[in-house]
């Protein structure tokens, strides 16, 4: 941490900084009281899309206003509000429809990102392992609607588009019953549309085909592992509920 602190006050002065955790791939810092520090891999890259599809976009994503391409920092507008995963299933419906029009634009972008190729059947395969490890999770008649999910051929892709790579709800922010920003951009590609339409499917209970329905189940299991592995009853509790609705359809 202490690295960081010192990357962030070469790029602004002396300011306040504070943890707000990390990820996978990446370091979150609270700055002063309005901007947010991000650590992580391709952040020049990164800073230069935001630049690009923030204008073309119908919600706001977080432009950054300073960069340490070496270091792996962007320094952002940190977003209001709180994080879509902290509020109830039922109360995010009403941001389901702006969202769907937000990935409908993003998907109708044209950029020059390197490409995510990875099968959809590798996704399905790790779930499969996944499922195996957190059975004890799931009731029994749960267990068996999300296998039957997993054992359908995988359905053919629609094409491949600019995705965000991770449209969960803990990314998508709220404030005053709007949305304020669309975060964590570090996974964006040319992509499988279907990885987008999967977590919003997953997350807002929304039906986008059954190429989504696979993506859903494949996510909200990697969701239900990480709740277990870290304790964030967040991911446990949202991917449990998610499970329980897509092994019902």
């Amino acid at each position: 941490m202490r690295d960081d602190q010192t990357t962030i006050r070469r790029l602004l002065g002396d300011v306040r900084v504070q943890s707000l955790g990390a990820g996978l791939d990446h370091r979150v810092y609270a700055v002063g009281d309005t901007l947010v520090a991000r650590f992580g891999e391709g952040a020049e890259a990164e800073a230069a899309l935001l630049e690009a599809i923030a204008p073309r976009l119908p919600l706001p994503v977080p432009v950054p206003i300073a960069i340490d391409a070496e270091a792996g920092c962007l320094i952002q507008p940190r977003m209001s509000g709180a994080p879509l995963l902290a509020l109830p299933r039922v109360a995010r419906h009403a941001f389901a429809a702006p969202l769907l029009a937000f990935v409908d634009a993003l998907h109708a972008l044209d950029v020059d990102l390197p490409e995510d190729d990875t099968p959809l059947v590798v996704w399905v395969d790790e779930a499969a392992e996944t499922l195996a490890a957190v059975r004890d999770e799931l009731p029994a008649h749960r267990r068996a609607g999300i296998e039957r999910v997993l054992a359908q051929p995988v359905p053919a892709p629609a094409g491949r588009t600019l995705i965000h790579g991770d449209l969960g709800s803990e990314h998508v922010f709220v404030d005053a019953g709007r949305i304020t920003g669309v975060i964590d951009w570090g996974d964006a590609a040319i992509g499988d549309p279907a990885l987008d339409h999967g977590r919003l499917m997953r997350d807002f209970g929304v039906d986008l085909g059954e190429r989504a329905r696979l993506c859903a189940v494949c996510t909200a299991l990697e969701d239900l592992a990480y709740g277990l592995e870290t304790s964030d009853d967040r991911y446990h509790s949202n991917a449990l509920a998610a499970l329980e609705a897509l092994s019902a359809w």
